[in-house]
């Protein structure tokens, strides 16, 4: 297994993308979708960072303003601003600490990025899953997928309306479910693609607005060649399978558990 001693800098995502402290919660979910993060910090006037809000912020908020008809808009923000809803003090390693602690923490607190702060409290980066897949993929490691999978894997049907996918989201308490078509995955819906679709009506099927970039391996696929092929094409997610029966999937936590190994 390789060594993932390397410090947190030398994989970190910058400059940072931020959020102000009196920003509305659509100015939120406008600069998430643009960055692609997702979770933003909350800089004060002074640029230093009071807080995070995610996407699980803004869905789990958004589901509780919207109405219960099937016409129902998905999501309804309330008037709140990011620094009302913000969660304060977010976790933030040195740029110094080593990957292998950044990827615990991930574990631990169960989440899918972590700043990194100089010694005088200027916040200069973040360390996402999609940054450890790099170097999971730098370092050539050769275990295979299926070491690393979770399982059962959640999903939806693509008929199934997306306030039901929404509403599974957040009490599986995962980022993510795979779309299937009689058994089979057609498709990925995550927190981004339920706040890309705000807007549409509760009923509005799966299949309308899930995204159809998905990644399928065998388990015996070793891992580095998967993280490589997961961050060239921009996901988050790999569904593995065994003689096209599908037996689990790998995550960004899961990536973080083979830095953290």
């Amino acid at each position: 297994m390789a060594n993932f001693k390397v410090p947190a800098r030398t994989y970190m995502s910058s400059p940072l993308a931020s959020v102000h402290r009196g920003d509305s919660l659509d100015d939120v979910h406008v600069r998430l979708q643009e960055s692609g993060f997702s979770a933003l910090p909350v800089v004060d006037d002074a640029s230093h960072v009071v807080g995070v809000l995610s996407r699980s912020d803004l869905l789990r908020l958004g589901t509780r303003e919207s109405g219960a008809e099937p016409r129902s808009p998905l999501l309804v923000f309330p008037d709140g601003t990011a620094g009302e809803e913000m969660t304060p003090s977010p976790t933030a390693v040195s740029p110094a600490a080593p990957l292998s602690k950044v990827a615990g923490i991930m574990i631990e607190d169960r989440v899918h990025r972590v700043f990194v702060e100089t010694e005088d409290g200027k916040t200069t980066g973040v360390v996402t899953t999609r940054d450890l897949m790099r170097a999971i993929s730098d370092a050539k490691v050769s275990r295979p997928l299926s070491d690393f999978m979770s399982s059962p894997v959640f999903t939806i049907r693509a008929a199934e309306p997306v306030s039901l996918a929404t509403e599974r989201l957040g009490k599986a308490r995962v980022t993510g479910l795979v779309v299937v078509d009689e058994a089979w995955p057609v498709g990925v819906f995550s927190q981004f693609e339920a706040l890309d679709a705000r807007d549409v009506r509760r009923e509005t099927a799966v299949e309308d607005v899930m995204s159809p970039a998905i990644l399928i391996l065998d388990g015996r696929t070793p891992i580095h060649r998967a993280a490589a092929q997961a961050a060239s094409m921009d996901v988050r997610r790999i569904v593995v399978i065994d003689e096209e029966a599908t037996v689990g999937i790998v995550t960004g936590l899961d990536f973080a558990r083979v830095i953290r190994s």
